[in-house]
């Protein structure tokens, strides 16, 4: 599901874009691609899911939350995120490109993935689409999407 997913991002997504997609002419396309009916709608499922959890009240679930407090993860949610992915988390955010709600978009994003651990890589392009996704987020977007195309070159500043 997740290659469908980066599959459909890479494709589609542009910053300055605003398209209206149809849900069975994309399916047609990615089964063209090879892709299989149920990963399809799984991504497509997920990808609704993502738009949802946007639209939601950024203070819902961190209300209470303060600066000198700290995200504890569940024994689930470390088991799909590893110590690595729990640092680059935490570092997005002492680097401000993640704030506390988008955090949480985070986690659960990677949570409702059929998988049962998320590379560090995936877990980068995961962070690109729901920054991408989030009207709120664009510089922060723009910020990560530098940094992760910077390093990839090879330049490290």
């Amino acid at each position: 599901m997740f290659e469908v997913i980066i599959y459909l991002f890479e494709s589609y997504m542009q910053i300055d874009q605003t398209i209206e997609i149809d849900e069975k002419e994309i399916t047609d396309e990615l089964l063209e691609e090879g892709f299989q009916k149920n990963e399809i709608s799984s991504a497509i499922a997920w990808l609704d899911n993502l738009s949802s959890l946007h639209q939601q009240n950024p203070l819902n679930k961190t209300q209470f939350a303060k600066a000198t407090s700290q995200r504890i993860y569940s024994d689930i949610e470390q088991s799909r995120l590893d110590i690595d992915c729990q640092g680059y988390l935490f570092y997005l955010e002492q680097a401000d490109i993640l704030n506390t709600h988008t955090r949480e978009i985070v986690i659960d994003c990677a949570m409702s993935l059929d998988i049962t651990t998320l590379p560090l890589y995936d877990l980068k392009w995961l962070i690109l689409m729901v920054l991408f996704n989030d009207p709120n987020s664009a510089d922060a977007f723009l910020q990560l999407e530098t940094m992760l195309l910077d390093f990839e070159d090879g330049l490290i500043h």
